[in-house]
């Protein structure tokens, strides 16, 4: 799938990493701020999109991402 968008699955990959930092960065703010949940709801959909994308990954990094 990520070929077909012209990436590279390290690029993915690194990607999902990108995505990740500002759901982390939501976290926190999202549950004392309502107003902030349709925006971090725009990452989520996103880092679980690349995530589908991404396929299979090692245990270690699949610990992390979660």
């Amino acid at each position: 799938m990520a070929k077909a968008f012209g990436f590279t699955d390290e690029e993915v990959k690194l990607l999902l990493v990108a995505v990740r930092q500002p759901r982390r960065t939501f976290a926190q703010p999202r549950r004392n701020d309502p107003s902030l949940e349709a925006y971090a709801q725009l990452y989520d959909d996103l880092f679980e999109k690349l995530r589908d994308m991404a396929g299979p990954l090692p245990d270690k990094v699949e610990d992390i991402m979660e």
